[in-house]
């Protein structure tokens, strides 16, 4: 007989048949997590809930269930999530839950669980993917401020986080409308991507001290980040980065905040040579 499907379960969770097998949960955990990533009711919790309660404790689909259920992938809204913790916590009072769900999203202390729950996220990862790079054209393309979708899982985010440092280091036509989009995200994106932040930060410098006739004529970010970084490299490298800089001061619009930064780098004494020590 073939799995049942989530739309039977939610139809009718106390008379479908019960799933059998890890393969047959992982896929029933799929549709879940889908599912409640989309507009759940109430009644489609309670159904997921009372099904999985049908299950022995150690079968997979009560694994998986509760992996969705309890916001392991902490992709869920927080209303939604604490909808779906009193829906378990109401199956534990009634005694439908033998032995009882846990109400904890960490799902380490019971590693059989922690397994599952690992395998449901990194397949729903990787068949969202496309998804992702379809995410990372519209951030390229600049004609809106995309938000980050919130099924994004944490491979998802890594994904996308290595996406747009390898177009930063790579591609410099993008860097612009990478930095506008990157500044216009809330805190919390903004700290799972600093990567692209320090990326931005890295090229602005390295194309100043490096290649000054092609050097943007203002940091995409960063600006006292990029100029304490230049002023260390003059300072250090002395007279060569001097006369770099001095290139790429002459591309600047005089009066401007960024080529007064630049022009008092440019003047900065440079440190004294060390003095040599001759034998007597």
């Amino acid at each position: 007989m073939s799995r049942p499907r989530l739309a039977d379960v939610l139809a009718n969770p106390e008379r479908i048949p019960l799933t059998i097998g890890r393969e047959a949960a992982t896929e029933l955990g799929l549709e879940a997590l889908e599912h409640m990533e989309g507009t759940p009711t109430d009644a489609d919790v309670r159904a997921m809930v009372a099904y999985a309660a049908r299950h022995d404790e150690a079968a997979p689909p009560r694994d998986a269930l509760l992996a969705v259920l309890l916001n392991a992938s902490r992709t869920l809204p927080p209303a939604l999530a604490a909808s779906a913790v009193a829906a378990i916590s109401e199956a534990n009072a009634d005694g439908r839950a033998k032995p009882p769900f846990p109400v904890d999203a960490d799902l380490s202390p019971v590693p059989r669980r922690q397994a599952l729950a690992e395998r449901l996220f990194a397949e729903r990862a990787r068949r969202i993917r496309p998804r992702m790079h379809a995410f990372v054209a519209a951030v390229l393309a600049g004609t809106t401020q995309p938000a980050v979708p919130s099924w994004f899982l944490d491979r998802n985010w890594v994904d996308l986080r290595d996406a747009l440092v390898q177009r930063v280091r790579n591609e410099p036509v993008h860097r612009e409308v990478i930095a506008r989009w990157l500044a216009a995200q809330p805190p919390e994106v903004f700290a799972r991507l600093r990567a692209v932040d320090e990326a931005l930060v890295d090229v602005a410098t390295q194309a100043i001290l490096h290649t000054p006739e092609r050097a943007p004529l203002a940091p995409y970010c960063g600006d006292d980040r990029v100029a304490e970084r230049v002023r260390s490299a003059v300072s250090f490298r002395g007279e060569p980065a001097r006369a770099r800089l001095s290139g790429y001061l002459a591309r600047l619009t005089p009066g401007t905040a960024w080529y007064e930064t630049i022009a008092a780098i440019a003047a900065s004494p440079s440190p004294p040579a060390p003095r040599s020590h001759r034998r007597a």
